[in-house]
């Protein structure tokens, strides 16, 4: 009985025995096989085994084609510069069709810099993502054909080599156009397109009549097909928008406001020099005197005011109908018939063999974006009497004094 416990001892002895030469050995192999390890990955390193073979992008040659485009400043002039936002444009149109959301954002892009050839850059780099689609692609290489003949608007009349130069002239009158459309709450633009309409039909009959406008002249405008200023008012219609302006019973009575506007003893006799007896009167006087013309944008936008207004009482609503009021400045009172359906037309003439109307010029105008930053179209063309009372207080105190006797100074 005494050995079976001896014998057990002996047993768990050899076990305990067993298990930590075991033991011994697995940390002893194990920190081996990690010294191993870290002498292997040295090596690896060392010599470059573990680097993986590179691979060239599938791109890469059209990455280097834009840097080779885009590489460098460019500077280019004014008329380069033209055809590439012209350019830039008609891809972006394109982009839009098929890619909107990337198309906004790149214009917003070109928005904020306002540099056309870092929205090309980006445009371009969009538009290498959709080298696959065909459709998209087929577009694109249309629209390289489309360089020469066809960088022109397609308002013939703005491609005219003159308009450049009527468009300097212009400039130069803002401040008096700007008065005239503050005083009558006309829409500058709508005044600027009865003036267009007067002086682009000109554009084929003779330089000498043209220069009369766009060079600095330093004697009155001859009248022009019996029209006085720049904007060719007649002097009946000078007088009768004058009439109009006190006529509280005339369907073109424009209210109360506009009674007060006008300095009817206004008059410049040491600026006018000629014989003619009718440029004595002062109405004439104010139409014509040489090197201002801010009384034919003003009697402009009375006359388009007291238009609205015939119309309007009549219950017709011709505020953003450029062409009708195109139309009615150059027809006249007479043929003034408010209705539901205004036709657009009045007097016709040929500029470089194409025919236009008076008033489908004034409409090609309004609309052409031609002079747009600094004659904008607006939310509304005619401002109530009370925004214009409020707007020229300190004007109509001025013109009230200036009636007793005074030269009134714009």
């Amino acid at each position: 009985m005494t050995d079976r416990p001896e014998k057990i001892v002996n047993q768990k002895k050899r076990k305990l025995h067993k298990f930590f030469r075991i033991s011994y050995f697995t940390v002893i192999h194990g920190l081996a096989l990690f010294a191993l390890f870290l002498i292997f990955t040295a090596l690896a390193v060392q010599f470059k085994w573990t680097n993986t073979s590179g691979t060239n992008d599938v791109n890469n040659r059209y990455f280097n084609e834009l840097a080779d485009k885009y590489g460098k400043d460019q500077d280019l002039d004014s008329a380069a510069l033209v055809l590439e936002e012209d350019m830039f444009f008609q891809k972006l149109g394109i982009l839009a069709k098929y890619k909107p959301v990337d198309a906004r954002k790149i214009y917003s892009a070109f928005e904020k810099t306002k540099d056309v050839l870092i929205a090309t850059r980006m445009l371009d780099a969009t538009a290498l993502l959709l080298k696959d689609d065909k459709d998209f692609q087929k577009e694109i290489k249309q629209l390289k054909k489309w360089r020469k003949g066809k960088d022109h608007s397609i308002y013939e009349w703005s491609n005219y080599e003159v308009w450049d130069q009527f468009c300097q002239a212009v400039l130069k009158d803002k401040a008096a156009i700007d008065s005239a459309s503050r005083i009558t709450g006309v829409e500058a633009r709508l005044i600027v397109m009865c003036l267009v309409g007067e002086q682009v039909r000109m554009f084929n009959s003779g330089r000498e009549k043209f220069k009369q406008y766009v060079y600095p002249f330093s004697r009155v405008m001859l009248p022009n097909n019996r029209g006085y200023g720049v904007t060719s008012i007649l002097e009946t219609t000078a007088l009768k928008i004058e009439a109009n302006l006190q006529d509280a019973k005339s369907p073109y009575y424009p209210g109360d406001y506009f009674s007060k506007c006008l300095n009817y003893n206004d008059s410049f006799p040491s600026r006018i020099v000629d014989s003619i007896a009718s440029h004595k009167r002062k109405t004439i006087q104010r139409l014509i005197q040489g090197g201002d013309h801010f009384y034919c944008y003003l009697y402009t936008g009375f006359m388009l005011r007291q238009f609205y207004a015939q119309w309007s009482r009549a219950g017709y609503d011709i505020s953003y109908r450029p062409e009708a009021l195109g139309t009615l400045f150059n027809i006249g009172f007479q043929k003034s018939k408010p209705k539901s359906n205004p036709e657009a037309g009045g007097s016709s003439f040929k500029v470089a063999g194409k025919e236009y109307t008076f008033g489908g010029l004034c409409f090609e105008f309004y609309y052409s974006g031609e002079l747009m930053d600094e004659f904008p179209i607006t939310r509304k063309t005619f401002l109530s009497e009370k925004e214009l009372i409020k707007n020229n207080e300190l004007y109509l105190e001025r013109v009230e004094e200036l009636m007793m006797g005074d030269t009134l100074t714009i």
